[in-house]
């Protein structure tokens, strides 16, 4: 957890429920912006960070404590008395501060719902890659705010242009029924990562199209910049391929050619190419260009009928 987590996501929402607390503005509008802005920052906090560390669960806590905080007061205290603004000027500044900060996030909340929609395009469903347990969607969705890999849809820059296929892409880690995904502050070892290791199936009945093996998993959080999809299995799915990257080295089982069904042992999630911690990153797209096989054109998927967004958990049970 880098010290930019801990301050957007722990101390600044933290920070709002005690001053909620401690100090509510007197007068009906001075309340209702203090408890709209806050409600706002921290609706888009909960909605467009990555909530691994810390856990899925925090964004619901930090809602239920301002909701106790507002029936606590109401039961205490009452409907504020007469008058629209009656509060102190370093509060009024406060207040005025936070909704300027919720001008933003009402903007990210917007995206971020927006991201939760499926396109009316072409979308291909397959089922889950991975076995039995529960997973986080760390990138999905159809907004560049839940979804970073929709950046490479942008052919204008010419580094993107060879990853066009991956622009819809998903990225999963394995965690705890709690949302826990490894164990350490911040371990370096990818096997201390609950990710690692994990059997990666075959999404369809298809072919192996294309594969790499043998490129090195990485020490967390270096990345590989030569080898961006690390270890990986392309698959033949009919009308489109399949491609699962960022594989353990040395586990893929599979060979090009080989004919494989749903559910089939392909290799295990690992922490190679341009990957920051072990996760499984997976995307669908046509066609598969010998010269850049991730640069074919992407297509939206679901998993079991579902289009996962950023924070969606997704439990296995086969």
């Amino acid at each position: 957890m880098s010290w930019m987590v801990i301050l957007t996501q722990v101390i600044l929402p933290l920070v709002l429920l005690a001053w909620v607390a401690l100090c509510p503005a007197g007068g009906w509008l001075a309340r209702a912006l203090q408890l709209l802005s806050v409600s706002v920052v921290l609706l888009a906090i909960g909605l467009v960070f990555l909530w691994v560390v810390p856990p899925f669960w925090m964004p619901w806590a930090y809602g239920l404590i301002l909701l106790i905080i507002v029936v606590t007061r109401l039961i205490r205290k009452g409907f504020p008395g007469p008058g629209l603004w009656r509060t102190s000027t370093v509060n009024s500044a406060v207040i005025l501060v936070v909704a300027v900060l919720g001008l933003p996030g009402g903007y990210l909340i917007g995206q971020a719902v927006t991201g939760r929609i499926l396109p009316d395009e072409t979308v291909v469903d397959i089922a889950s890659p991975l076995p039995s347990g529960h997973y986080l969607i760390a990138h999905g969705g159809s907004s560049p705010v839940v979804n970073a890999h929709l950046k490479t849809l942008d052919q204008a820059v010419e580094r993107f242009r060879p990853w066009r296929g991956q622009s819809k892409a998903l990225d999963i880690f394995k965690i705890t029924p709690f949302g826990f995904h490894k164990t350490g502050w911040q371990p370096s070892n990818p096997a201390r990562y609950r990710t690692f290791g994990v059997p990666v199936l075959s999404p369809c009945n298809g072919e192996v199209a294309l594969l790499a093996d043998g490129i090195r998993d990485m020490t967390v959080p270096q990345m590989d910049r030569d080898h961006m999809a690390g270890n990986y299995v392309a698959i033949d799915c009919g009308d489109f391929f399949v491609i699962l990257a960022h594989l353990r080295q040395g586990s893929i089982v599979v060979e090009t050619a080989d004919k494989v069904k749903t559910g089939d042992l392909l290799g295990q999630m690992g922490n190679s190419g341009n990957s920051s911690q072990p996760h499984l990153h997976l995307h669908a797209q046509k066609g598969l260009p010998l010269d850049a096989p991730l640069s074919g054109e992407p297509v939206w998927l679901t998993i079991n009928n579902r289009f996962l967004v950023r924070n969606n958990r997704l439990q296995v049970v086969y």
